[in-house]
């Protein structure tokens, strides 16, 4: 009996740190997706305030995301692994941004271009699954998600906006 508890634990724990490392890879994406917009605010002088505006939010997620990490960590025994996260998955949407991020650079992305691609971003799966990682009754961990699922789908509805804007010419 006491080895299949410590088993148990043992399991929980590297589910832990899975569930940590998987967090903390949705933390980079969130800068990564900030030095993205900067770069477009680089590039497009005349949208830099807004793309400007959009990474102080993206670097919010990201710090809220810190915080969801070390609530995870103080109180693990609230959350239960909902849906797993192909880490692989995110790898390559990690290594997709950081491309885009250099061709911004390089001026080989259009200014209209970017807007679809942010559009598509923000739309993206892993933009929209932080809630979905994990189940659990803590609320400030609640809080955290929501406000960054609020901010996301306003996100996409001012890209959205932006493109129409571009398609009519103003």
């Amino acid at each position: 009996m006491a080895q299949s508890n410590r088993e148990n634990a043992m399991i929980t724990t590297i589910a832990l740190k899975d569930l940590i490392d998987v967090i903390k890879m949705m933390e980079e994406i969130e800068r990564l997706i900030a030095e993205l917009y900067q770069a477009s605010g680089e590039a497009w002088v005349e949208d830099r305030e807004f793309w400007l505006d959009t990474v102080a939010e993206e670097e919010k997620h990201a710090n809220n995301i810190e915080r969801m990490i070390k609530i995870v960590a103080a109180k693990p025994e609230r959350f239960e692994l909902e849906r797993p996260f192909n880490q692989t998955d995110i790898k390559t949407i990690k290594t997709g941004l950081e491309g885009n991020i250099e061709r911004v650079k390089e001026g080989e992305i259009t200014r209209e271009k970017m807007f679809n691609l942010a559009r598509d971003i923000e739309a993206s799966l892993i933009e929209k699954s932080y809630g979905e990682i994990v189940r659990t009754k803590d609320v400030e961990y609640q809080n955290l998600v929501n406000e960054i699922t609020a901010d996301t789908s306003n996100h996409k509805k001012a890209m959205e906006q932006q493109i129409h804007a571009l398609k009519a010419g103003n």
